[in-house]
C-alpha cells in the first residue's frame, strides 16, 4: 500500500507547538547521527528519542514500535534490512520466514497513520554513500561497498564513536552534500515487498518528516 508522506509530513511540521518523536534503530552509529542531526538542525520544538532496539527480535521490534505509538506524536522504524537479508537466507523453514514476517509486519503499520516505517538496504551507511556519489546498486552487505566510503568528506571512516564525534561530527561533515543525497535515495523509491533486494535509503523521509531545509 503507498504511504502518503505529505499527509504524515503535515502532522509534524515544525512550529505547531512541542511535539515528540519516537525513533528505534538498529545501532549505535544511527543514534550518534540522529543525535548530531537534532543537534545541527535545532529541533527544539521536537523532542526525539532514539531508541537502541538492544537485540530484540523483529517481532518485539514490531510489538515495540505499536506501543509507542500510543505514547508519542511520531513512531518510526529505522530498518537495516541486510539483517533480516541474512537472517532470510539462514532459514530453514521454520514458521514464518523472517521475510514474510517483516512483510506482515510493515503492512499492518502502514495503516498506523503515526508511524512510518523507514528501510535501508542495506544498512545506514548506503545513505551516507549516497552523500557521495550517486549509485543504485544492490550491496548486500555493508563490507561490499565500506572502501567506496573513504572519500571526502568522511576519509577512514569507521563505525566507532570517537569516529563519529570527530571534529564537527559525522553530520555536519556530510550535511554539504544532504540535498544531493535526499534526490538521489528518493529517486530509488521505497521499499517493494515484492522485490527486496534492490538499493534503499528511506531515511531520506525522515527530513520530509521534520521539514528539515535541504
Amino acid at each position: 500500500m503507498s504511504r502518503d508522506i505529505n499527509r504524515r509530513a503535515q502532522r509534524t511540521r515544525r512550529g505547531q507547538g512541542n511535539r515528540t518523536i519516537y525513533i528505534l534503530v538498529d545501532g549505535e552509529t544511527e543514534k550518534l547521527y540522529l543525535d548530531q542531526m537534532k543537534s545541527n538542525e535545532r529541533l527544539k520544538s521536537v523532542t526525539i528519542k532514539p531508541d537502541l532496539n538492544k537485540k530484540k527480535t523483529i517481532t518485539q521490534q514490531f510489538e515495540a514500535i505499536k506501543e509507542e505509538a500510543r505514547h508519542y506524536d511520531q513512531a518510526i522504524w529505522l530498518v537495516d534490512f541486510d539483517t533480516i537479508l541474512k537472517h532470510e537466507r539462514e532459514f530453514r523453514g521454520r514458521g514464518k520466514s523472517p521475510l514474510i514476517q517483516f512483510n506482515e509486519y510493515n503492512q499492518e503499520l502502514n495503516e498506523i497513520e503515526n508511524v512510518n516505517v523507514l528501510v535501508n538496504t542495506p544498512c545506514l551507511e548506503f545513505w551516507y554513500l549516497l552523500h557521495l556519489k550517486n549509485s543504485g546498486r544492490f550491496y548486500a552487505f555493508y563490507s561490499d561497498f565500506e572502501r567506496e566510503l573513504n572519500a571526502i568528506p568522511i576519509l577512514g571512516y569507521n563505525k566507532s564513536r570517537k569516529y563519529y564525534i570527530s571534529g564537527s561530527g559525522i553530520y555536519a561533515r556530510l550535511k554539504p552534500n544532504l540535498s544531493a543525497a535526499h534526490e538521489r535515495a528518493k529517486a530509488l523509491g521505497q521499499y517493494d515487498p515484492e522485490n527486496p533486494q534492490q538499493a534503499k535509503a528511506e531515511i531520506y523521509r525522515l527530513f520530509e518528516i521534520l521539514n528539515i531545509e535541504l
